[in-house]
This record gives structure tokens, sequence and C-alpha cells, in this order.
């Protein structure tokens, strides 16, 4: 993959990681931390249906009410996805690690770095990266849209504890969706699509307001709530600046309806669950109370099979 400005000397002389936690535990530090128990030992003789279990449980833990929307797809699309979901999440979870940037740079470079060894052919035990492999053979990754994403985690690793704008906020989230849809569907993604996308990401951070908050690393812009550390004497600015959030979000996802029909078919269902979700989960956050800082609000199971069936019988 073409590589980033930023990052040209350093990754010009990495070679594989020696340590064996950086293999087989890469989600360790961050606040998905409960999908460290999922990330297997590389091994000698990797198994790819093992690969595509591994990527099939991180995308659950780390989608959460949005994981279902998988289901929409078919069966070779959805294991595309799962594959490329948990080497995205795990690409920027060494981007908001603790400890010295170049840590973080280089472990962002090591990640990218082997799957570029990957899906040249050569053999790379590590199962996310079988499963990256594998879907390789099937129809090849768009170099574009996997170079975006490292862009993407350079910079988060550079605003590493909080966004300074709004407009940062909006520029970051849908350079990410922007990449992740290139990646995935191999074509740039309706704009309509875009901006939905890049709106699921704000609202996955908004859900996680409160713990994201109290490990120093606010989603909300600091020029809207100052550092909002500690959270007690800034909860209601973090409560009112959500509630703002949410109110821009909105257009985001009404737009990303007017765009379902411009989807290829085999998506648009999974992206108009993903759509009904999120909106219900929007007016959780608006109507939340301060709890919202404690508990991220959810989807029960019976609402989220009821969206599900929706989704899959709307007419698009």
């Amino acid at each position: 993959m073409e590589k980033a400005p930023d990052d040209a000397p350093s990754r010009s002389i990495e070679q594989h990681p020696d340590d064996p936690a950086w293999r087989a535990d890469a989600l360790g530090a961050s606040r998905h931390s409960r999908l460290a128990d999922e990330i297997r030992p590389a091994v000698e003789r990797p198994d790819p249906e093992a690969a595509v279990e591994l990527c099939a449980d991180l995308t659950r833990a780390h989608l959460g009410d949005f994981a279902l929307a998988l289901a929409l797809l078919t069966r070779p699309e959805r294991r595309r996805a799962q594959a490329l979901v948990a080497y995205a999440c795990t690409l920027f979870d060494f981007a908001r690690r603790r400890g010295v940037d170049g840590d973080r740079l280089a472990a962002i470079n090591r990640w990218e770095y082997t799957l570029d060894e990957a899906l040249s052919g050569r053999a790379v035990a590590q199962p996310i990266f079988v499963a990256m492999s594998r879907e390789q053979g099937r129809r090849r990754w768009s170099t574009e849209g996997l170079d975006a994403l490292g862009v993407c985690a350079r910079r988060r690793r550079a605003t590493h504890d909080q966004p300074t704008t709004v407009q940062d906020v909006e520029r970051a989230a849908l350079a990410l969706a922007r990449g992740f849809g290139r990646a995935w569907l191999g074509a740039p993604l309706p704009p309509e699509i875009e901006a939905l996308g890049a709106g699921l990401i704000r609202l996955d951070r908004l859900q996680q307001l409160g713990r994201e908050t109290a490990e120093g690393r606010c989603p909300l812009a600091r020029t809207e709530v100052g550092d909002a550390a500690p959270i007690p004497p800034a909860e209601p600015l973090l409560l009112a600046e959500a509630r703002k959030e949410c109110q821009r979000l909105r257009p985001l996802f009404l737009g990303g309806a007017r765009g379902l029909p411009t989807l290829p078919d085999g998506y648009r269902r999974t992206v108009a669950y993903a759509l009904f979700a999120g909106l219900a989960l929007l007016t959780q956050i608006e109507e939340a109370d301060a709890s919202l800082l404690i508990t991220p609000p959810r989807i029960g199971l019976r609402a989220r099979l009821r969206l599900l069936a929706r989704a899959r019988w709307v007419r698009v």
C-alpha cells in the first residue's frame, strides 16, 4: 500500500514485530479490552475457518447493536465485512493507546506492513491477516481504501485525547467512513451514504461518551466543552453538547435514507438496519439524563429483531 508522508522514514525500517503480545493481544489496551480474550496467538499452520470465526467474534463485540446488520448480507459479503472490521478496529486501537507517540506510530506501521505482506501472498499466521488474505483471493481489496484507513489512524494518533473543533470531528468521521466504504466495496460510496457512515461513527463515540471522557479521550470538541475533565463538574455541559451533536447527526441519517436506492443490490438492507438502529439510539441519547455518562445506551434484543425485520422488508 502507498506510504503516508508522516510515516515514511520509520516505516521503511520496520520489521516483523517479535513481541508475542503484539501478535496475540492486539486489542488489550483499548476501551474494547473485552475483545482481548478473543485475539488468538499466531500459529504455525493457520486455520482459515478459525480465522473467520475470530473475525466474526470481534465484529459482534465491536459493533454491538449494529452487528445484526451483517445478517442481511450474503455469507461471502458478511465474512468480508467481518475481516475488515477486525482489521480496522485493531488498527485504531493502536492509535488510541496510551504511551509514547512514536510507539503508537510504530504499531500502526507494523500492522499495515504485515497486511501488505499477507495480501502479496506471503504466509502470515495472525488470524486477522489470514482472513484478509483469503478475501483478497476472492475479490481484491481496494488499496486506496486500505491506505485511507491508515491515514485516518495516524490522524487519530495525532489528536489522541480530544478533537479541537466540531469541524475536526466532522472531517475525521467522514474520512473514516469514506475509507472504510472504499475498502469494503472497492468503489466510492454515494455521498449520502458516506455522510450516514460518518454519522454512525460519531454516534458510536457518543454512546461511549462517559467512558471515553473518564479516560481522558473526550469525543466532543474542545471548543464546545473545554477539557471536560473531571466529569462531575462538566456533566451539564457534556449532556448539553451531546444533545447538540444529536441535532447535527439527525440530518445525516435522514439524508442516508434518501441515499439507500443508490447503493448496490445486496447492501441496501444492511445499511437500512444501521440507519434504523442509529435513529433509535439518537432518540435515546437526546432524552437521556446523567446516566448517559455511566451506562451507554443500548437497543434491546426484541427491538433489534424488530428493526431487522423492518430492514429486511423495506422497499428500496
